[in-house]
């Protein structure tokens, strides 16, 4: 089955759209339908760098910690590969990971203090 780069940029888009409106559910299916596509045909591109980040955006709302942090870590892999430092994408990823590894520490728990438990 040949299907046009175009047609998976869209499901992505569509994606990203159903997220900015909250609808997670609906995006997350054609996220992954785009992404299954990207990741044999384009793995390290933006469509996919675009995916894997909506796909994080989707765990981490939905509290699978470590599910987001393994998506966004490829996402932001993949920007810091195709993209020069300080791109918005790369910036965008970084704040978002940001935010799942801060939801990950125990509360009241600063990083800094190795004696944290």
């Amino acid at each position: 089955l040949e299907i046009h780069p175009q047609t998976v940029k869209s499901l992505v888009g569509l994606g990203a759209i159903l997220c900015k409106k909250g609808d997670l559910n609906e995006a997350g299916v054609h996220l992954q339908s785009g992404l299954s596509i990207l990741l044999k045909t384009l793995p390290a591109s933006g469509p996919t760098s675009n995916a894997l980040y909506w796909l994080g955006f989707i765990a981490l709302n939905g509290n699978q910690l470590a599910d987001a942090q393994q998506q966004l870590t490829k996402c932001l892999r993949i920007r810091q590969a195709i993209y020069p430092r300080g791109h918005s994408d790369i910036v965008s990823a970084e704040k978002l990971l940001k935010q799942v590894v801060e939801k990950q520490q125990p509360h009241g728990c600063c990083i800094q203090d190795d004696n944290c438990d």
